[in-house]
């Protein structure tokens, strides 16, 4: 990292922003003495896990990534007085998305970041004595001038009478937003695993359903289950990461709703471990078009 004159840090990654009907971003903060307190124990998860590049949800289809998943999620609740965690989830069938012509992925993404970067800034930590430093994953396709120019200006014009405004963001300091590759950042992959986890929770929820019915009477997760239906390594690997997730949130009383949102939804946002369903606001939140 730069001149540390900042006092807090924020790592962020999104998934399925090209395809699949569930899309998602995620963002990791904590205070800047925090972040060089929990690193080398983080590095020291990932190393042993034989993770030598980089971890990736997507990746976790085998029983090694599998483990390392579980241990950054064990590891993520062990210090949950240390962090936040926020995902937010957008649907590309719902009315905001639904009938718009040639929609504006990108711009679109820039809308979600603005619109989580500022919530949690501004709302879920202080905003006096505090100034931020953004790490966000380079291979996302969002603009970074566009964005970045909406987060140092506190302004994008799409956010007029469409998000609910967020006044204290005005307060919040920026000094760095740099686009960074993953594999030099391991809480920038923390991102990516909860950003994979909050959007394939939804999109894989019916399957997860069958899974853990056809799976709740063996003691061999991998053998046929009593549903007759077959998965993917990927699936399996996937689903048992989530299923590890959905009781961990439960033992600790996080009011985290799964079975009945089908798919992850957090009821207290102030909480470290926020999953955010985004739900359009009024008829005229719209995604954008492509000019």
């Amino acid at each position: 990292m730069s001149e540390q004159n900042y006092t807090h840090v924020a790592f962020s990654d999104d998934s399925n922003h090209s395809s699949k009907l569930f899309r998602s971003l995620c963002l990791v903060s904590l205070t800047n003495d925090n972040y060089n307190y929990l690193l080398p124990a983080l590095k020291k998860i990932l190393r042993k896990s034989g993770v030598l590049k980089e971890f990736k949800w997507s990746k976790v289809r085998n029983a090694k990534y599998r483990f390392a998943a579980e241990k950054i999620i064990r590891f993520i609740f062990t210090h949950q007085d240390k962090l936040r965690i926020d995902t937010i989830i957008w649907n590309m069938e719902d009315s905001r998305h639904n009938n718009v012509i040639a929609i504006d992925n990108e711009e679109n993404l820039v809308r979600m970041y603005y619109h989580l970067f500022s919530c949690v800034t501004g709302k879920r930590w202080p905003t006096i004595n505090t100034s931020w430093s953004w790490y966000p994953d380079i291979q996302s396709s969002v603009n970074w001038d566009v964005l970045g120019d909406c987060i140092v200006n506190k302004k994008h014009s799409c956010l007029v009478d469409i998000f609910n405004p967020y006044h204290n963001f005005n307060q919040v300091s920026i000094k760095n937003i740099n686009p960074s590759k993953s594999h030099d950042f391991p809480f920038v992959q923390v991102a990516d695993l909860f950003a994979g986890i909050g959007a394939y929770s939804f999109g894989e929820y019916s399957n997860y359903e069958i899974w853990e019915i056809g799976n709740s009477h063996q003691t061999n997760l991998f053998k046929s289950n009593s549903t007759g239906m077959t998965f993917s390594p990927s699936q399996e690997e996937k689903f048992n990461t989530i299923k590890l997730l959905n009781n961990m949130c439960k033992n600790n009383k996080l009011s985290v709703a799964f079975d009945s949102t089908k798919g992850f939804k957090s009821h207290n946002p102030k909480v470290f471990l926020n999953f955010w369903p985004y739900e359009p606001q009024h008829d005229m939140d719209k995604a954008p078009k492509r000019q």
